[in-house]
C-alpha cells in the first residue's frame, strides 16, 4: 500500500483546465487535450480535428478582405492560426505570381482550403447532408479534381462563414467564378454541379441576398430536372457502380425538394416550385450507413404503406422521415393561396392530421432528437421545428392572438389574414390559441437542447422569428402574472438564439433587428436612455421604401443597427408597460 504520510506531504497541483477543445470532443462532451493540429482522441479515432474560434469576450469583429500576416496576432483558438497559416491574400498573391499552375489546382492540397472544408462538414453538412461524406469527398477530390472543383469552392465558402478570422469575400468570389464556368462547360453539367448551385443558393439566401438565392434555387431545380435527377434510374445510371455516389444523388434530389419547401415556408408562397414535379427517387438511408455502408434503398411506395408493415424492425431513416413529412405538408398546404375562412380552417385540419399521423408512426428510435450515443439528429430537429412553426402560423389566424400592422416590417412574417378572420372569443378560437401556445413551448424546448446552435440549418431563423412574434402577441394580450414573467424569459431565449445565428448569417442579424422593432411596438416599450424616434424611421433604415402606408407612428426606441440589443430592452418593468397598454385588441366578426 502506498505511504499515506508521504503522499500527503507532496504538494497538490491544481488541476489545469483546458478551455480549448476540438469540435468532435466538444460535441460529445468529452475531455480534449487540445493538442495541435490534431488532438489525441481524434488521432486515435482517425477523425478530422477541427478547432473553432472562441466567441467569448466581445463582439465579433467585421470581416475584412485583407487579413494581418502576423500569426501571433490571431486568437489561439482560431483554426487558421493553429495551422500556422498567413492570410488568404498571401496565398492568392502567391498563386498569381505563378507558384501554382491553374485556377482549378491552386486550391487542392492547400491547408487553409482543407480547414474550411472541415468547417463545412462540422457546422453545415449535418443539417443538409447531400454531398459525399467527408472521407469519401477527400478520396474523390484526389481522383476527380476538375469535376469537383465548383462544388469544392462552394463548400469552402460556406465553411468560411463559420470562422471570424478568415474573410469570406475571396472565397465567395472563387465560388462565383467556379459556378460561372459551370454554365459554359462542355460537356453537360454534372450532379456535382447541381449540388454546388443548390448549396450556394442556401448560403446566398441567408447572407441577405434573398432574390439572388431564389434565382439560384430555381437554377438548381432546372439543372436537376434537365439531367433527370428526379427519377430513380438516375442514381443507378450515373453512380458509377459506387453505392455512396448513388446515395449522394438520391439525397441531392430530396435536398432540392426540402429546400424548396423551406423557401416556400420562409416566403409564404404555395404551392412549392417542385410540388407538381413527378418524382420517384428512392429514399435516403441513415447517416451512420452513409458513412459506413449503404444498405438497399427504400422506395416511396414502401414509405406510403408503412402503417401496414408488421415488421417493427423496418425503420426509415431520419432523412426519409423528413421527406415524408414534407410531402404530406406539401399536399395539405397547396390550397393556402386563398385566405378565406373555409380554406384556412380546412388547411389547419389537414396539417394537423398530417402531423399527428407522421408523429404517431415514428419508431421509438425517432421519438428523441438526441440519439442513444449522445449525438444530435439535425434532420429530426429540423422536422420538429417545421411542425411547431406551421402550427403557430396556421392556428394563429383563427386564434385570439391579434395581429399588429408593425409585423409587416419582418421579412419572415406571413401576411396578416383578412380582418374578418382575426380572432374572436369563442371556445373554438380559444382552442386554436391553445395549440399556438403549446407549439411555442415546444419550439422553445428545441432551442434548449444541448447542441451548438450554429450547426442548425439557417432556415430556423424565420421559424424562430415567426414563433417569437406570436409569443409577443401572447405576452401582450393573453398572459398574466407568472405566465407573463415566464413568457418574458422564453422570449429572451428565442431572441438569444437569433442573436447567436446572426454571428454567422447576415439575414439572422436583420431578422433579430426586425423582431426587436416589432417587440417594442407590440409591448409599447420606450427608450430608457431618453432618446426618441419613430418606428417609421427605424424601419426605413432597415428596408427603405417598404413601409406600408397604414402603419401607425407611435413613439418608439431608435437605436443604431449595430447597437441594437433586445435583451437590454427587456429589462424594463413589464407590469408598468402592460398596465399602460391598450387592454384589448381582439377582432370579432
Amino acid at each position: 500500500m502506498p505511504d499515506s504520510s508521504s503522499s500527503s506531504s507532496q504538494p497538490i497541483r491544481p488541476a489545469v483546465r483546458v478551455s480549448l477543445a476540438c469540435v468532435a470532443c466538444r460535441t460529445k462532451h468529452l475531455r480534449c487535450d487540445a493538442v495541435l493540429p490534431t488532438c489525441s482522441r481524434c488521432r486515435v479515432e482517425e477523425k478530422q480535428c477541427v478547432y473553432m474560434k472562441s466567441r467569448r469576450g466581445g463582439r465579433r469583429r467585421p470581416r475584412t478582405t485583407s487579413m494581418p500576416n502576423d500569426t501571433a496576432a490571431r486568437s489561439e483558438n482560431d483554426p487558421v492560426a493553429q495551422q500556422g497559416l498567413s492570410s488568404y491574400e498571401d496565398y492568392r498573391s502567391d498563386s498569381e505570381s505563378g507558384a501554382r499552375t491553374s485556377s482549378q489546382d491552386d486550391e487542392f492540397g492547400d491547408p487553409m482550403a482543407e480547414q474550411l472544408l472541415s468547417l463545412y462538414y462540422a457546422f453545415f453538412h449535418a443539417a443538409h447532408p447531400c454531398v459525399l461524406p467527408q472521407r469519401a469527398m477527400n478520396r474523390h477530390l484526389l481522383n476527380n479534381r476538375e469535376t469537383l472543383q465548383p462544388l469544392y469552392a462552394v463548400l469552402q465558402y460556406i465553411g468560411s462563414l463559420f470562422t471570424a478570422s478568415v474573410s469570406s469575400a475571396p472565397w465567395k468570389a472563387k465560388a462565383q467564378e467556379s459556378l460561372a464556368a459551370v454554365r459554359h462547360r462542355h460537356p453537360a453539367i454534372t450532379a456535382y454541379d447541381v449540388q454546388a448551385v443548390l448549396l450556394y443558393s442556401i448560403a446566398v439566401y441567408w447572407c441577405d441576398e434573398s432574390e439572388k438565392g431564389l434565382e439560384l434555387l430555381d437554377e438548381s431545380i432546372r439543372m436537376a430536372l434537365s439531367i433527370g435527377m428526379n427519377r430513380s434510374t438516375f442514381a443507378v445510371e450515373q453512380g458509377r457502380q459506387d453505392p455512396v455516389i448513388e446515395e449522394s444523388w438520391r439525397r441531392t434530389w430530396w435536398q432540392i425538394y426540402i429546400t424548396d419547401a423551406h423557401i416556400a415556408g420562409s416566403t409564404h408562397t404555395y404551392p412549392f416550385r417542385t410540388s407538381r414535379v413527378e418524382m420517384d427517387v428512392h429514399l435516403p438511408c441513415e447517416e451512420k450507413c452513409y458513412e459506413a455502408g449503404i444498405p438497399p434503398s427504400r422506395t416511396l411506395q414502401e414509405y406510403d404503406m408503412r402503417e401496414f408493415m408488421d415488421d417493427e424492425g423496418q425503420e426509415f431513416s431520419s432523412f426519409a422521415e423528413l421527406v415524408g413529412l414534407t410531402r404530406s405538408l406539401d399536399l395539405a398546404l397547396a390550397p393556402r393561396r386563398n385566405l378565406d375562412f373555409d380554406t384556412t380552417t380546412a388547411v389547419c385540419a389537414n396539417v394537423d392530421a398530417a402531423v399527428t399521423s407522421w408523429t404517431s408512426l415514428l419508431p421509438a428510435s425517432k421519438k428523441e432528437i438526441v440519439r442513444l450515443d449522445g449525438s444530435f439528429d439535425e434532420v429530426l430537429f429540423k422536422a420538429n421545428a417545421i411542425i411547431h412553426t406551421y402550427t403557430v402560423d396556421l392556428h394563429r389566424q383563427l386564434s385570439t392572438l391579434a395581429y399588429s400592422p408593425i409585423e409587416a416590417v419582418t421579412h419572415c412574417a406571413p401576411p396578416a389574414p383578412p380582418e374578418r378572420l382575426r380572432g374572436c372569443n369563442t371556445p373554438e378560437c380559444k382552442l386554436h390559441t391553445s395549440k399556438v401556445l403549446r407549439a411555442i413551448e415546444r419550439l422553445d424546448a428545441l432551442l434548449t437542447l444541448p447542441t451548438n446552435i450554429a450547426t442548425h440549418t439557417p432556415f430556423i431563423i424565420c421559424m424562430i422569428a415567426n414563433t417569437a412574434i406570436a409569443h409577443l402577441a401572447a405576452c401582450r394580450y393573453f398572459y398574466e402574472g407568472q405566465q407573463l414573467q415566464l413568457g418574458r424569459e422564453r422570449i429572451r431565449l428565442t431572441m438569444g438564439a437569433l442573436k447567436t445565428l446572426s454571428e454567422y448569417w447576415p439575414m439572422g442579424k436583420r431578422t433579430y433587428q426586425e423582431v426587436g422593432i416589432v417587440a417594442r411596438e407590440i409591448l409599447s416599450l420606450e427608450d430608457p436612455s431618453g432618446r426618441q424616434g419613430t418606428l417609421i424611421q427605424e424601419m426605413e433604415v432597415l428596408q427603405p421604401g417598404t413601409i406600408p402606408v397604414e402603419l401607425p407612428r407611435p413613439p418608439a426606441l431608435l437605436m443604431s443597427n449595430n447597437s441594437l440589443d433586445f435583451c437590454d430592452i427587456f429589462d424594463l418593468n413589464f407590469r408598468e408597460v402592460l398596465d399602460a397598454a391598450i387592454p384589448a385588441a381582439v377582432y370579432c366578426p
